[in-house]
Formats: structure tokens, sequence, C-alpha cells
């Protein structure tokens, strides 16, 4: 069939989750892999709808873990671990109404409250919303802004750290093409995002995707004596290993965040995605 015969449409994307990922190691000298099942995934079809999950609380731990022969004790104490538990979550993804010269739209909602990690890593409130509008007759790419999103009482051990975020720079510069001339044409604005982005010289880096990776994190404050920060965003903390908050992953048709991503761990906290495109 040519292109040209196929009947238009949209196809939405967005989703988010609380919690996710894949435990490798829990002891120092100790491999494993253990999954950890996503905590109230939400997916939306690309026809559009509307998918919501809430859970209440969660925990999970090594029992069901394969490990090699190990004493005794040491094998008790693993099987025992929790590995991550949640108070509770949320999870949405809706498109809006469709209608003649209306945009196509949709909003995804990440909540998460009272997560804990092994390791000692914690995060009393975690909320992620993001909107996505696309008027196909006048762009080819969709505005994606975020609405009211924040990190709260995240703790490494007993120190409470400060969060702050920079929505305004993403939400006005809503496409990857908009933040990329503003990156490339205002030079304040470039020195203050350099160190939270990949870089490629002076230019945004893009993968072979045409992904351009960063953080919505602007600074984190108050960490332990035994922590250190890298971009203002990534924390290097023993305990625990690189912490990576605010991660955003930014492309033409959508953007994807992730407001706790524990690297060590392979676990994710707070996470969606927004966006879309026309067909053909």
């Amino acid at each position: 069939m040519d292109y040209r015969d196929y009947p238009s449409r949209y196809l939405h994307i967005a989703g988010a989750f609380a919690v996710g990922g894949t435990v490798r190691r829990i002891h120092p000298n100790i491999d494993t892999y253990v999954h950890i099942p996503a905590v109230a995934p939400a997916h939306l079809p690309m026809a559009g709808g509307i998918t919501e999950t809430r859970s209440k609380k969660v925990s999970v731990d090594c029992r069901k873990a394969k490990f090699d022969s190990l004493p005794r004790e040491t094998l008790r104490k693993l099987r025992e671990t929790e590995l991550v538990s949640v108070g509770s979550a949320y999870s949405l993804a809706h498109s809006e109404p469709d209608g003649p010269g209306k945009p196509f739209g949709s909003r995804t909602v990440s909540e998460i409250k009272l997560l804990r990690l092994a390791g000692g890593l914690s995060l009393k409130y975690g909320l992620l919303t993001m909107h996505s509008s696309h008027d196909t007759s006048k762009t080819t790419h969709p505005q994606i802004t975020f609405g009211k999103t924040e990190i709260t009482g995240l703790r490494l051990g007993r120190t409470e750290l400060k969060v702050t975020l920079d929505l305004d720079t993403f939400n006005k510069y809503s496409t990857l093409a908009e933040f990329e001339a503003a990156f490339q044409k205002d030079a304040k604005l470039r020195a203050e995002l350099s160190p939270r982005f990949l870089m490629d010289g002076t230019a945004l880096h893009k993968n072979q995707s045409g992904y351009v990776t960063g953080s919505i994190v602007k600074n984190v404050e108050g960490l332990p004596p035994d922590a250190s920060l890298v971009g203002g965003h990534t924390i290097l903390w023993p305990k625990i290993g690189r912490i990576v908050l605010g991660e955003i992953l930014m492309g033409p048709y959508v953007r994807r965040v992730t407001l706790v991503r524990v690297k060590n761990a392979c676990v994710e906290a707070g996470s969606g995605c927004s966006g879309g495109s026309s067909l053909p």
C-alpha cells in the first residue's frame, strides 16, 4: 500500500511506573540476579485511552534468589535482605479527547511514597507529571512539558538531602529542536546545562538513536560526609554506589524521566514517558 493511501492516525506514547529494575549485587563479593517487578505499571495504548494503577505496600526480598554455595549464616542473612519496599504508589497515563482543530494530548503521572532500598537510600515522596501536546497541522514534533514534579525527603542513611529541580528550562523549550537551538545560541544556558548533560565537545551528545541525555535536577544539598556530587545531579555514595537524580532522555517524539536511578543495583523509581507522532 502506498503511504498516501493509508488513513492518518496518531500514535500516543505515554506510560509510567513507580519502581522496578534488576538487582545484580546485594553483597560486596556475591553477584546475583533478582528482578524487581515493576510496581504500579501503566502503559497507554497507541490509540489512546486511559490506564491507571494503584498499589499499596510492596516489599521484595531475596528468598527466591539463587546463590552459589555459601556459609549457612551468610545465606540466611542474604535471604532476609529486603531489597525494595514501597509504602504506596500510583501511575496514570491517559489521552485527551480528540476533536477537529484540537491538538493531540496526553498526561503521564508517576507517584511514589515511602521508598526504601537496601543499602540505606530512602525517599519520602516522589512525583513526576508530564504533558504532551501535538498539533500535527502546525508542528512535526510534540511539545512535552512538566506539571507538578518533586523529589522530597530523599535520605542517604540518616541524612536528608534537598533536591532542587529545574523545570522551567524544559517547559520553555518543550521540543528537542527548541532545546538544542537554545543550547547552542545562549552561552549562559549552555554553561549552566553542560555539567548536567552528556556532551560531545561543546554540543549535546546524541546516541545512535538520536537521544540526548541529562538531568532536570539543578542541585543537591546536604550530602553526608562520605558522599560526593557530580554535575549537580549524580551522587557517589559508597554504601549504594552511583545515584542518578532526575535523569531525562529526550528525542524528537518523546521524553522519558526517572526521578531516582541507582546504577549499581539497576533500580529506577518515579519513571514515566510522554510524547507521540502521526502516521503515516
